[in-house]
């Protein structure tokens, strides 16, 4: 006789025994997700950034530090130069160089994708950074970027001071209406302005300079600017010798990078050079009361060279016999009337020159 109960015991044992193993198998064979890169980690270094020159000192170049956890390898592209960078560690350190717009500053996009094996995590940030010319670096700038002019930079000159030498019939001040920054500019404005003060002065205007506070000899200057048109207005962006102050001038030399007076004509843009003997050259410039134009200087110490918009106006000689090889320091002003200003004088709404920026570069 069949033990019934036996059979069905041994069956559950073997069932028991069967759904063990199944379990066993099952439970060290789950899938494990893959890890992600996570807690990306960032550092941005623009190479040359000063308070003077925020967006780089024109090499373009950009230092990337990156880190993160679960993270094999990283690629970083920047697609403006149609290049991927790799990095093929957990962190380190990726060197970038933005040489797609030069002349420009610019707001790069940069594409990183953080690696564990093939799982991938994107990131995109923008850096502003400033591309000059090859071979150049620049040295110095304002950009006028800010709400206020910088006072750790520039000098207000106040005053007529007897006409500046120039039979000028302006009274310079400090005041928000004459001299200001904003929209990315710098803006001074000469105004109708009936016995200023009581000071018998019946216009004003601004001059600023950097006299004590930044100077130099040699390298290429850049000034992006647009000039007023008015009658009577006379805009200048210059330079003088920082020695004026001990041998006074002509003696110490002065550089006019760009001026233009009603009388010797507006659109007429002068480039000049006094030091006792005096060079000068003009070019009619269209739409230089209406446009933004670039006035340029290379000045080295064999030659001295102005430009308009990248186009060579002259180049004169330089020598150690001429003032011109030692420090000179900036000056931007609207006078009203005086040698090139004249007698007649129509102040309205062409009464403002404005300047985009001023760069120095080695």
């Amino acid at each position: 006789m069949v033990n019934k109960n036996k059979n069905i015991s041994i069956m559950i044992s073997y069932c028991l025994i069967a759904f063990s193993l199944l379990f066993a198998c099952s439970k060290n064979n789950d899938v494990v997700p893959p890890a992600t890169p996570t807690d990306l980690k960032i550092g941005v270094e623009i190479v040359g950034a000063t308070d003077a020159t925020p967006n780089g000192d024109g090499s373009g170049k950009v230092n990337l530090t990156l880190s993160g956890k679960n993270v094999t390898n990283y690629a970083v592209t920047l697609p403006t130069e149609n290049k991927t960078l790799p990095l093929n560690a957990s962190s380190g350190t990726v060197n970038c160089i933005f040489t797609s717009a030069p002349e420009t500053t610019t707001n790069y996009p940069i594409n990183i994708s953080a690696y564990c094996n093939t799982v991938k995590k994107d990131t995109t940030i923008n850096v502003t950074v400033y591309c000059g010319t090859a071979g150049q670096t620049l040295a110095w700038s304002d950009e006028f970027d800010g709400s206020s002019l910088n006072t750790g930079i520039w000098n207000y000159e106040t005053g007529n001071n007897n006409g500046w030498g120039n039979n000028e019939l302006e009274y310079y001040t400090n005041d928000v209406a004459n001299v200001s920054v904003k929209d990315g500019c710098l803006q001074i404005n000469a105004l109708n302005s009936p016995n200023y003060n009581n000071s018998g002065f019946n216009y004003t205007s601004a001059r600023i300079t950097t006299q004590g506070k930044y100077s130099f000899t040699y390298g290429k200057v850049e000034i992006r600017a647009k000039v007023p048109g008015d009658k009577g207005t006379w805009p200048a962006l210059w330079m003088l010798g920082s020695n004026i102050g001990s041998i006074g001038w002509p003696k110490c030399g002065e550089i006019d990078i760009m001026e233009m007076g009603t009388v010797t004509g507006l659109d007429n843009i002068l480039c000049s050079l006094h030091w006792g003997g005096d060079v000068s050259n003009s070019r009619k410039v269209e739409g230089s009361t209406a446009d933004f134009h670039l006035y340029s200087l290379d000045w080295r110490a064999d030659h001295i060279a102005f430009y308009i918009d990248n186009v060579l106006l002259y180049s004169q000689p330089n020598n150690s016999g001429l003032p011109f090889n030692s420090n000179f320091f900036f000056i931007c002003n609207v006078a009203v009337g005086g040698n090139m200003g004249g007698n007649t004088i129509n102040l309205g709404s062409s009464s403002t020159m404005y300047v985009d920026y001023i760069r120095v570069y080695n």
